[in-house]
């Protein structure tokens, strides 16, 4: 069956998406109720496993919204709490179960299997989800210290299996994650080669000094914005941030340099060089565009 999953959670969500794949079903994620409502509109699935407690649009009112046009999806509602109370207001909204979190493969499996077994055989047997064959997306994220542990599980979620080997998918994260860093210290947090490297060797250093510009308003404001654009041929990434930029022809090659203080320099846009197929600055310094061909394509 076609399973559309909405959870905020990532480890819940992953662990959903890789338990019902492996039990045989096709499976589409979304981080929040609006993700998930145009999900649905770009091809209605065959059941929908939601959270109650969901940032934004709450579970219970994406429930309430599909019912008004749809009374055939099954839905399964879940949450930590497992009230009666609770349980009564999903069923009334129209849900066709309710499980506690977190959700047991035990308690999952079997659901499904009754679900499958009501569907019209055509439908319970149709093709599963074609692959997206090309898209856009925009992703924008507050100044963080360490922000990449963040960012970078929402970017790579989005990046297909099928795009990439496992090999290139590591490197792809690990580019990427070196430049939204340069974003975050060097961009939007104004950080100087010369600061990074005097609180190399300090226990927190780096915390400390990220953290004391986070509390400048105008600072703490700016964001990062991510494109992820993807077609049959190639993936590119936008990274743009809000510093005063720099000239990326000064930056020093670590690779050039005995001194261990260069080791701190030029590295992420060393690593990306090395990673993807093009690397483009643009502008004032503050906006690097990346690009990938795909290689896995099945």
């Amino acid at each position: 069956m076609k399973v559309l999953i909405i959870e905020n959670d990532f480890v819940s969500r992953h662990y959903l998406r890789d338990l019902l794949r492996f039990a045989g079903h096709t499976c589409q994620t979304a981080m929040n109720a609006s993700e998930g409502l145009d999900i649905y509109a770009s091809g209605r699935p065959d059941v929908i496993i939601c959270n109650v407690l969901l940032p934004g649009i709450s579970g219970m009112e994406f429930l309430r919204d599909i019912r008004k046009k749809d009374s055939s999806t099954a839905i399964v509602m879940m949450a930590t709490e497992s009230s009666e109370r609770l349980a009564v207001q999903v069923f009334r909204a129209g849900a066709d179960d309710f499980l506690r979190k977190p959700v047991q493969d035990k308690d999952i499996l079997p659901l499904l299997e009754s679900i499958a077994g009501r569907l019209p055989v055509s439908k319970a047997d149709a093709a599963p989800y074609g692959e997206v064959e090309s898209g856009r997306l925009k992703f924008i994220f507050p100044t963080e210290y360490d922000g990449t542990a963040s960012i970078m599980p929402c970017v790579m979620e989005t990046l297909s299996e099928s795009y990439f080997c496992i090999d290139d998918r590591v490197s792809i994260e690990l580019g990427l994650s070196e430049l939204v860093t340069n974003a975050i210290e060097h961009g939007n947090l104004n950080i100087t080669y010369d600061e990074k490297t005097a609180v190399a060797d300090l226990s927190d250093g780096m915390m400390e000094l990220c953290n004391s510009r986070l509390l400048d308003p105008a600072i703490a404001s700016r964001v990062i914005t991510i494109y992820y654009e993807f077609t049959p041929e190639e993936c590119k990434w936008t990274i743009i941030d809000e510093g005063n930029g720099f000239d990326v022809s000064k930056v020093p090659d670590p690779t050039k340099s005995e001194k261990r203080e260069t080791l701190f320099h030029g590295r992420g846009i060393m690593f990306s060089r090395a990673i993807f197929d093009s690397v483009e600055y643009k502008g004032r310094g503050n906006e690097v565009v990346v690009t990938k061909k795909r290689n896995f394509i099945v």
